[in-house]
C-alpha cells in the first residue's frame, strides 16, 4: 500500500510540473499572433482616452476664502478641496530661491496660505516665476495635493495667470 501511495503522488507531481511548464510556455497558436492585452484592458484604455482630452474645469476661489474654511473646520476643508482643480487668487508672499514653489496669502498678516508647487519642466511656469514680485496679485491654476491646519494648502500648479 505504501508503494501505491508513493506512485500516485509521483504521478500527480508529474502532471503539476507539466501544467506549470505549459502555463509558462504560453501554448499559443502559430496561426494567430499573441494578444498583448486583454479585452478588458483595451476597454479601459478606450474609456480613458476621452478623459485625457477633456479640459480641466477649475473652481475659482480666493486664498482668503480657503483660509476661512480651513480655520473653521480643517477636516471639512480637506474633504472639500483635496484632489480638486482650483483657480486660486491671492497675494504673492514667498518666492522660493530654488524656484520650487511660491506661496500665496489672503493678506499680508497671514502666516498660512497656499503653497504653489512649480513644475520645473514647464518653461512657462519658470519664466512666470522669474518675472513676478512679492505683493503682486497672482492667479494659479492647479490641483490641491494636501490640506492641513498648520501648513495650509498645497497646489500642484498647471499654469499661472
Amino acid at each position: 500500500m505504501g508503494k501505491f501511495k508513493t506512485g500516485c503522488l509521483g504521478l500527480i507531481g508529474i502532471f503539476i510540473v507539466i501544467g506549470i511548464i505549459g502555463a509558462i510556455g504560453g501554448g499559443g497558436s502559430k496561426d494567430k499572433p499573441p494578444n498583448t492585452s486583454s479585452p478588458a484592458s483595451q476597454q479601459v484604455a478606450q474609456k480613458n482616452e476621452p478623459q485625457q482630452q477633456k479640459q480641466k474645469e477649475y473652481l475659482p476661489v480666493s486664498v482668503s476664502a480657503l483660509m476661512q474654511e480651513l480655520e473653521g473646520n480643517a477636516a471639512a476643508a480637506s474633504k472639500k478641496y483635496k484632489g480638486k482643480d482650483l483657480k486660486v487668487t491671492g497675494s504673492l508672499e514667498v518666492i522660493d530661491a530654488d524656484g520650487n514653489y511660491i506661496s500665496l496669502h489672503g493678506d499680508q498678516y497671514s502666516i498660512v496660505g497656499v503653497r504653489c508647487d512649480i513644475n520645473k519642466k514647464d518653461k512657462a511656469q519658470e519664466d512666470y516665476l522669474l518675472n513676478v514680485q512679492k505683493g503682486q496679485t497672482v492667479t494659479a491654476y492647479g490641483t490641491v495635493t494636501d490640506v492641513g491646519e498648520i501648513m495650509g494648502y498645497s497646489l500642484k500648479v498647471d499654469k499661472f495667470e
